[in-house]
């Protein structure tokens, strides 16, 4: 947590007198960038006034955790991508450069007491994203996107706990931290995801063989169900993990579906297309209101944390990525992203570059507003630019991050095949440097 407040609106009663709602037409490309333009603008506008008083890039200050800062600036480097507006680029690169922490794995130091493994990967899939979106900038040196991609996955592939419960990601890094004996399903789900991702990027079949034990764990300890439903957690200490927390959240069913569909794309399995078939009628089936996203365990009961608030978000980011790699779904998903981003849009306000973003898209005026409000509704208006962007890039492609834009890889957008097998690894991943290997003892021995 971090010391000072952060507001994205005027108070309500002021800010009604004369702010604008936002209208979108989720079938034009230049409505659906107006919008996201507005809300990425009121985010980043948000962002600076915090960076003003605590001068420490890539933070986001209190009530907002390390965590949610990694999933914004994934989505703003999302938003430089998808509509080529790059005007934030350079103040992206510099929050991104000061997270990287001292092993190149986004493990910063001063996060340490409270730095779960879904913390440290939600920045490594930001790093991803950068990878494959091309985007560039001078602020990380000599350092490369996908390399501190791998670098997070090589940290916790040696962390894999197979000790008690079978394997399986703790939730926190060090053991001194609270609720590090959890095994909950967004640790393991984000490393799938990672995996899955780096599999499509690398043509290394290694990291594909990582991504299908980390799901096959999840079915078989129960977080994932016979009917695809992907429960909060477990825990080592409550009978080896069979006791399960059978909460759904919308980003944990949206983390899933797009691994699945990853995993499709590179292998046309009928285990993943049977996968995402299940995931897409829990989707519907748990977190669909007339093809608005909700958000079941606390939207309408007002008992959303700040955490929770942004997990629409991260849940319809991956939709549109899924139906990327996996376009057979587009026919389910498209209506529910088209239906929640004219909700999410229309439930936000506008006062100068000030933005106001309701929780409840099936409602708005529900009184709640702040960054993960606002997060969620850049993350879905800009999801409808996915089908239109240019082909995602890949390791063959030459995607570094510190010279010039690099070329794209139709291959790597959804239908193409994986690249060959570049390199090498073994069976079990190895760490690509000696630090890496000391950074995992030294929380393993803290």
């Amino acid at each position: 947590m971090f010391v000072s407040f952060l507001t994205l609106s005027l108070a309500t009663s002021l800010y009604a007198q004369s702010s604008a709602a936002l209208d979108i037409d989720v079938k034009d490309q230049d409505s659906i960038k107006s919008v996201a333009k507005t809300l990425a603008g009121g985010i980043v506008d948000s962002y600076q006034s915090g960076l003003k008083k605590d001068l420490i890039p890539g933070l986001f200050p209190d009530p907002y955790y390390w965590w949610e800062a990694g999933a914004v600036f994934g989505s703003l480097v999302d938003y430089s991508y998808l509509t080529g507006d790059n005007q934030y680029d350079d103040l992206l690169g510099e929050g991104l450069a000061h997270q990287i922490g001292e092993f190149d794995a986004f493990m910063p130091s001063n996060q340490s007491k409270s730095l779960g493994n879904d913390d440290q990967s939600t920045w490594g899939l930001t790093a991803m994203s950068a990878a494959e979106n091309g985007f560039t900038t001078n602020k990380i040196g000599n350092l490369s996107w996908d390399v501190l991609a791998s670098n997070v996955f090589d940290t916790q592939a040696l962390r894999w706990n197979e000790k008690t419960c079978g394997g399986g990601l703790n939730w926190q890094i060090y053991q001194f931290n609270n609720g590090y004996t959890y095994r909950n399903a967004i640790s393991t789900g984000n490393f799938f995801l990672l995996a899955a991702r780096l599999a499509k990027f690398t043509g290394n079949a290694t990291y594909t063989e990582w991504a299908e034990k980390a799901f096959n764990w999840t079915q078989e300890i129960g977080l994932v169900s016979e009917e695809y439903r992907v429960f909060d957690g477990t825990d080592e200490t409550r009978n080896n993990c069979s006791d399960i927390n059978q909460i759904q959240w919308s980003q944990n069913i949206g983390i899933y579906t797009e691994a699945a569909a990853h995993m499709w794309n590179l292998t046309t399995n009928d285990k993943w297309r049977n996968t995402l078939n299940g995931f897409i009628n829990t989707t519907f089936d748990v977190f669909a209101e007339k093809n608005i996203l909700t958000e079941v365990a606390c939207e309408k009961n007002g008992k959303c944390n700040t955490d929770q608030k942004a997990m629409k978000g991260i849940a319809t980011r991956s939709f549109a990525r899924a139906i990327a790699s996996a376009p057979f779904i587009s026919d389910y998903l498209t209506p529910l992203l088209e239906g929640s981003a004219k909700a999410a849009a229309e439930g936000c306000s506008t006062k100068n570059k000030q933005v106001e973003c309701s929780l409840r898209w099936t409602s708005q005026n529900d009184g709640s507003s702040g960054l993960g409000e606002s997060f969620s509704a850049l993350a879905v208006v800009q999801a409808l630019l996915v089908p239109n962007a240019k082909p995602l890039a890949t390791k063959s492609s030459n995607a570094t991050s510190t010279g010039s834009p690099t070329e794209s890889n139709p291959a790597a957008s959804g239908s193409g095949q994986p690249a060959e097998n570049e390199g090498a690894a073994d069976t079990i991943v190895a760490s690509r440097s000696l630090v890496v290997v000391i950074a995992v003892l030294a929380a393993a021995l803290l």
